[in-house]
């Protein structure tokens, strides 16, 4: 009787042991809702790694059933097409990444887990995205233009400091709108974080020239000739950045740093007291 009982409490362990973790937790393809505004736009999902096959078209609202795995540890990716009559269309991407309960494996689903299991049904890849869920824009002039500044501005990923991203979102930018200055200024920041100055000064060179009553393209400018050394130039755009924008509290707050490293110590902390006074949350930080 005793040894009965223990063949039924070691089945479920036997079954845990031959399963990979991630594969118990959350297997299965990943429910996909698709949304535009507008609505009854087109769908077309393509299967990048599957030599980039239309696996299904259908119209908005729809809910698409992804797998995760495009193969024995290869993950899935997907391209996910919009578009509609009189709109601009739109393309995003869907991506599998590795789940986390797929290290779950190392306590409970062991080798056989991490090796076969997961990697055969697909369950150590997880979609994360919960949705796809677009704002479409009409195919005009003033359409390109929202576009651009809305959906591919980069400044999300500047921020998130995936510059390499925000390089390529601004391309998209570009071909709609080329006269974006403010964009230039955004790809010239991130050209400055990957300390490529010769392409941040020709996008900031390019807003100037686009738009030269920007006050943030000269603050730009000023600090690609900080970081070149060239404190005269950068001092000039300053200059005239705060003459375009007397409340410009970033660009009070870099001249400020720049009057106290050539010693001007009485200009420099006039400069981050009126920096700090306009809301600037580094200059109330900053030790002088």
């Amino acid at each position: 009787m005793f040894k009965n009982h223990l063949k039924i409490l070691a089945l479920p362990v036997c079954a845990m042991y031959l399963s990979g973790c991630a594969s118990i937790v959350s297997g299965g393809p990943k429910a996909m809702p698709i949304m535009s505004q507008p609505d009854e736009a087109t769908i077309e999902i393509i299967d990048v790694k599957n030599n980039n096959a239309t696996i299904l078209k259908a119209k908005t609202p729809y809910t698409a059933t992804l797998e995760r795995s495009a193969g024995f540890f290869s993950p899935a990716k997907y391209k996910v097409r919009i578009a509609k009559e009189g709109y601009l269309p739109y393309e995003t991407q869907v991506q599998a990444s590795i789940n986390g309960w797929y290290f779950g494996n190392v306590v409970f689903g062991g080798l056989l887990g991490i090796l076969i299991v997961d990697p055969a049904t697909g369950a150590m890849w997880s979609i994360y995205q919960d949705n796809v869920n677009v704002k479409l824009y009409q195919d005009s002039a003033e359409g390109k233009i929202a576009m651009a500044q809305e959906k591919y501005n980069g400044l999300e990923s500047l921020k998130a400091g995936n510059y390499d991203q925000a390089i390529e979102d601004l391309k998209l930018a570009f071909s709609l709108y080329p006269d974006y200055a403010e964009g230039y200024c955004t790809r010239a920041a991130c050209y400055l974080k990957k300390n490529d100055l010769t392409k941040a000064m020709e996008d900031a060179d390019r807003a100037i020239q686009i738009k030269g009553d920007y006050p943030g393209a000269y603050t730009t400018r000023a600090q690609i000739y900080i970081n070149k050394g060239d404190e005269d130039k950068a001092m000039e755009d300053l200059n005239k950045a705060i003459s375009l924008k007397d409340d410009y509290s970033e660009a009070y707050f870099i001249r400020g740093k720049l009057h106290q490293k050539r010693n001007n110590l009485v200009a420099g902390k006039a400069d981050l007291q009126k920096a700090a006074e306009l809301g600037n949350n580094a200059a109330k930080n900053f030790q002088f």
